[in-house]
């Protein structure tokens, strides 16, 4: 069987039951004969066999060898697999199941096309699935991340072929169409997935929720457009206890929207502040006391010159919020967080899928100091720490000229109109979403895998809002764009937290 054109035909192989069957493919040439030749007068009928063709809508890689263009959306998907059922089979044999990469040209002319010969009068069985490599885990297909469709295709003709198309399309992901014991027959009604004849023309890349979008106002001092767009929110690689686990994948549709380049400061916050009514903020002062935890609060009552420059921590959510909407916005949700931690393609981490466990790359592992709220005793595993050589480094830090390079080399992602920082590190951060468990109705929906503009506005049973990033202090785990957890008002840890501003295009 070949795919594309890419591969060679297979032959006739005999399974236990001692039917003959083949498993062929994609642009069937006519062998034995080119320019010249002549047909003989009488020749005989080709045997009875199917001809299925597979069509899809999603985004998947540009042509192999081809750069995408400006505007080109992130591919979604960029594996296939083929599985043929002979009648009575409950399991597809290892050798009629095949699996291929492909790109927009696999489906370009007339949809992928492969053949299934099998005896007069058999009616064989199609299960065709379209997925990607990356949400495969531990050599298993992750059901929310696949189209699947189950095609239970005519019986055999005596000659010639019966032809079939089948269609994998976007908005089923995550929602098989069919079953073993209840395939999908050809049917001519334009939402089928299954349809007698062939493929006219291929769909292939037209799915309009990853049409890139860009932002149509300006944005403010200090914001950077987020385009609007698709991509997979969660990742297998990202498991832990019920607090932290996001492997379970999702298809997000995000508008485009605004995001602070960096997280608030302290002096931003000040000013705020100073605005407010006395007892509307939550923030705890900077303690000088470095046996407690406020000593590494960042927020002072009096200015400073240094002190200012830092990223704003233990503050509560209410406040956090409230200092984005004076500004016109709210915090970002998980999903607009996530989004762009991802580098706007689901990436592992925001420079791609390494460790890159330097120092150098992120503000991560810097806990441990002796004598402070943060020290460990001498059983530290110290290659998850990155301590700096000076007291005064400890905490969150400034987003200065003269140390973006020795802190933050890959915590950063490049968009059009600047560069976004510490979406990795330096601060967890709050966003708008209650926290709820990926299991959960905000998360897991019965009827569809594809999330627009999501936003978990249910408390749950913690009451906790969610964060999402890592911070100065924790290790390299953290530093994962899928990493999720909730924290509630009134939990320790506050100078972990800081947050940022977004802003819808409007």
């Amino acid at each position: 069987m070949n795919i594309g054109g890419r591969s060679t035909r297979s032959g006739s192989t005999s399974d236990n039951t001692g039917r003959s069957w083949r498993l062929l493919a994609t642009a069937l040439a006519i062998a034995g004969c080119v320019s010249g030749c002549e047909l003989e007068a009488e020749q005989l009928p080709a045997p009875g066999h199917h001809r299925v063709a597979i069509d899809t809508d999603a985004i998947v890689p540009t042509a192999l060898g081809e750069a995408p263009t400006d505007g080109t959306p992130t591919a979604l998907f960029d594996r296939l697999e083929l599985a043929v059922l002979l009648p009575g089979e409950r399991e597809p044999y290892p050798e009629r199941v095949r699996v291929y990469e492909v790109d927009d040209s696999t489906f370009a002319d007339g949809g992928s096309s492969f053949t299934i010969e099998a005896s007069p009068g058999e009616a064989p069985r199609v299960r065709a699935r379209l997925f990607r490599a990356a949400s495969v885990y531990s050599g298993e297909l992750r059901p929310e991340a696949t189209i699947e469709v189950w095609a239970q295709l005519p019986p055999t003709p005596e000659e010639g072929p019966a032809e079939t198309a089948i269609f994998l399309l976007t908005e089923d992901v995550g929602v098989p169409r069919g079953t073993l014991d209840a395939a999908l027959s050809p049917s001519e009604a334009p939402e089928s997935r299954v349809r007698p004849g062939g493929v006219e023309e291929s769909i292939v890349g037209t799915w309009a929720g990853a049409r890139p979008i860009a932002c149509q106002a300006e944005p403010g001092s200090g914001e950077v457009c987020v385009p609007g767009g698709a991509y997979w929110m969660g990742n297998p690689l990202v498991k832990g206890d019920d607090f932290v686990e996001s492997d379970r994948q999702r298809l997000v549709v995000l508008s485009p929207f605004f995001l602070g380049q960096r997280e608030v400061t302290v002096g931003e916050l000040r000013a705020f502040v100073e605005r407010s009514p006395s007892g509307d903020v939550d923030i705890v002062r900077h303690d000088p006391d470095p046996t407690t935890e406020a000593h590494f609060c960042t927020f002072t009552e009096a200015a400073d010159p240094q002190g200012d420059s830092r990223p704003a921590n233990c503050l509560s959510w209410e406040t956090a919020e409230r200092y984005c909407e004076d500004r016109g916005g709210a915090l970002p949700t998980e999903a607009q967080f996530e989004y762009v931690s991802g580098a706007l393609r689901s990436a592992l981490y925001i420079w791609g899928q390494d460790e890159a466990a330097v120092c150098e790359a992120a503000v991560w592992g810097r806990s441990g100091r002796p004598g402070t709220a943060i020290g460990v005793d001498s059983a530290t595993d110290w290659s998850e720490r990155c301590l700096p050589s000076e007291p005064d480094q400890d905490g969150p830090q400034p987003l200065l000229s003269t140390n973006i390079d020795s802190t933050r080399r890959t915590d950063r992602v490049e968009l059009t109109g600047g560069r976004v920082f510490d979406l990795a590190g330096n601060l967890q951060e709050w966003t708008r979403d209650w926290y709820s468990g990926q299991g959960n109705p905000c998360w897991s929906r019965p009827d569809s895998n594809i999330f627009v503009d999501p936003v978990c506005t249910d408390p749950g049973v913690l009451s906790a809002r969610s964060v999402r990033g890592g911070s100065w202090v924790q290790d390299r785990v953290f530093l994962r764009a899928a990493y999720r957890a909730g924290r509630a008002p009134s939990e320790g840890q506050r100078f972990l937290v800081g947050f940022r501003c977004a802003r819808p295009d409007e």
